[in-house]
């Protein structure tokens, strides 16, 4: 269905995902009413026509009205599908105003900008999405919530995959290991409410449901609760929500300028939360939409090197959040990476926490105030330091007191480059905790996980696989604790062992589907020019050169697609057992590791407030973690021999070169 659409429309996910999900509400629907009234029939024997009718008002989560089920789109004439398509989703989303704009988020029936009347995707590419997506039953009766919800995910990961460069797929889309890592420190529980201010496709909120899945046997345990601003990218997050079976609410709007979740006694007091995990957009320029273009002497706008206009801001001075989030200082304009972080603290509760992606600029942009004593210079703290400082020391009043004395940062993480969708920014986890244990409340965690080798790289992005994540998250865990770090591990081998077989068995079913199919054709093809030659030599007549070589083309036909299979079944198991066996490489690493204190200093450094306010606050990892690479030790000797060899081999050739240009002298 991507292949269709590709270079007909820009945003082909929303078309099929949405397409995908009419198909499930119409095929459930169906399902539904079967089902209830079997049920009904079994337990009561037959019921007239009032009862059933009775029965089916009751069946179904969502209405479809009459005439505007999938089969009723299917047996559309082709002139009429397009229009048929878009009046079918919207009367279903007048019906189930919980849909409003998510199942009828695409317009099918867009005219064709070029005026000619026909419409923008042509009656023929709808007809044939239509085809494939028939084939496959999408009822309860053969893909429950768990099964139909994972495959909304692979399909979103794919299509971020497909756009791994541009802009829109880290819209809505976190790397699946970076969430996970997230999640199994926050560890969410019964009862708490957790909030991703720009969930995306809401990948965050759906593992915290999965976590308590696992643990507490109940997806339902805790209470989802998201907000993204692009349309599209909403509608497929309220699409994932529904189609996993939970029921999070998801709200459509600008968080930081129009936050939707405030409390019910007062809409300008931001709702707290729990727990709160988050990837906002790096860096967002004009995040309170108070930039203008600048304009040269002449009134021309200038512009930055990729073209865009460059901004100039207003309103510093009598700036005024009416949502009172920014308690720690006032962000650039120019970049909102301190904005979304305070309104994430600001939707906490005393006790809550939070796990946030942000690129590691957060981590030092900005310098301290500086007298002219100190360095010839009077310069004001920037904001950004402030904001930090403050997060590490507590909040500041107008005259610059802190109001309290309290560090809130718990740890962080710096990542591996190119980790994220759309952007090469370098990431980091930002871990955030309003009520610190009492052993931890002047300290911060620094892990340095962007050391070589602790990421797959792969063309386009780099990957964190199992192990990656395993050490990560035993260091996160553990704090240096080398019996809570053994525990950690433990329970997650299994756990990562299964995730590695699941990936594998995945690979080689889709192997079986890439090769099968030919593999078969050519095999028949085989056995009918076999059968045809026998019938030849039956009648006593000799098969010639031509005939032979056919029937030799064919064998090795058939047998170049196995071992090209095979191959590819081989390079699987190989890479899965490279796995595995990375889970143990880890274990064995880390074990030495935290035996040895100068290697720790390596991985990880518990800092407190002493350093931290020594290094003025500037949280820059290798100020705190030696990221140094050892460089390769090398025997001496065997280097001398070497150096040795290979001058003598180089004497050797001049002296070949001279003879050679001795003997052509006249």
């Amino acid at each position: 269905m991507a292949d269709i659409l590709r270079g007909k429309v820009e945003d082909y996910k929303a078309y099929i995902l949405t397409l995908l999900f009419f198909k499930r509400l119409s095929d459930n629907y169906n399902w539904e009413s079967k089902t209830k009234v079997a049920e009904a029939e079994e337990l009561y024997g037959t019921l007239n026509a009032k009862q059933i009718q009775k029965i089916l008002d009751k069946a179904h989560d969502f209405i479809i009205p009459d005439g505007h089920f999938w089969d009723d789109v299917r047996k559309a004439p082709l002139d009429k599908k397009n229009d048929k398509l878009h009046k079918s989703v919207n009367a279903i989303a007048d019906a189930n105003p919980v849909l409003k704009g998510v199942i009828n988020t695409v317009r099918w029936n867009e005219p064709a900008p070029d005026g000619s009347g026909g419409k923008k995707l042509h009656p023929e590419v709808v007809s044939s999405l239509i085809n494939y997506l028939d084939a496959v039953d999408l009822s309860n009766k053969n893909a429950s919530v768990d099964v139909l919800g994972d495959a909304y995910e692979y399909l979103i990961k794919r299509f971020a995959d497909e756009n791994k460069g541009g802009t829109t797929a880290g819209q809505f889309y976190t790397p699946q290991e970076v969430v996970d890592i997230i999640v199994r420190y926050l560890k969410p529980k019964k009862g708490d409410e957790v909030y991703d201010p720009t969930c995306g496709s809401g990948g965050f909120l759906i593992n915290a449901a999965k976590y308590c899945k696992v643990n507490y046997g109940n997806p339902k345990a805790v209470r989802l609760y998201g907000q993204e601003d692009t349309w599209n990218t909403w509608a497929i997050a309220r699409i994932n929500m529904i189609l996993h079976g939970m029921d999070g609410k998801i709200e459509k709007g600008d968080t930081i300028k129009d936050p939707k979740f405030t409390e019910e006694d007062n809409e300008l007091e931001i709702k707290k939360f729990d727990l709160v995990m988050a990837n906002f957009p790096f860096s967002q320029e004009n995040w309170w939409k108070n930039g203008s273009p600048k304009k040269d002497k002449k009134g021309k706008v200038k512009n930055k090197k990729d073209g865009s206009p460059q901004l100039e801001y207003t309103g510093k001075e009598d700036f005024n959040d009416p949502y009172d989030r920014f308690n720690y200082g006032l962000p650039p304009f120019s970049n909102g990476d301190f904005a979304f972080i305070q309104h994430i603290v600001a939707s906490l509760k005393p006790d809550g926490k939070a796990g946030i992606v942000c690129p590691q600029g957060v981590l030092f942009r900005g310098q301290p105030e500086k007298t002219k004593e100190e360095d010839g210079q009077n310069r004001k703290a920037d904001d950004e330091y402030l904001i930090r400082r403050g997060l590490l020391q507590g909040p500041v009043d107008e005259n610059g007191e802190f109001t309290s004395n309290v560090n809130i940062i718990d740890a962080i993480v710096v990542l591996p480059g190119n980790l994220f969708y759309g952007t090469t920014i370098p990431g980091s986890i930002l871990f955030i905790n309003k009520y610190k244990p009492e052993h931890r409340k002047d300290k911060v965690l620094m892990i340095y996980a962007a050391k070589e080798g602790w990421a797959l790289e792969e063309p386009n992005m780099n990957i964190l696989q199992p192990h990656d994540m395993l050490r990560i998250s035993t260091i996160l865990e553990s704090w240096g604790d080398i019996k809570i770090a053994e525990k950690w591990i433990a329970e997650q081998k299994e756990r990562l062992y299964n995730i590695i077989q699941e990936d594998l068995d995945f690979k080689l079913a889709e192997i079986d589907l890439e090769f099968n199919e030919d593999i078969l054709r050519l095999k028949e093809k085989l056995i009918a020019v076999q059968e045809k030659m026998q019938a030849i030599e039956t009648q006593g007549k000799k098969l010639s050169k031509t005939q032979l070589n056919t029937i030799e083309k064919a064998k090795k036909a058939v047998a170049e697609l196995e071992t090209k299979k095979q191959e590819a079944i081989d390079i699987a198991n190989k890479l899965a057992e490279k796995e595995r066996k990375g889970i143990l490489d880890v274990k064995q690493e880390l074990m030495t590791m935290l035996k040895d204190p100068e290697l720790r200093k390596r991985y990880f450094s518990i800092v407190d407030k002493e350093e931290l306010e020594d290094n003025e606050f500037n949280l820059n990892i290798p100020r705190y973690v030696d990221t140094f690479e050892p460089e390769e030790e090398i025997d001496l000797n065997e280097a001398i021999d070497n150096y040795k060899n290979i001058i003598s081999k180089e004497s050797l050739v001049e002296n070949t070169i001279n003879k050679v240009l001795n003997s052509l002298k006249i």
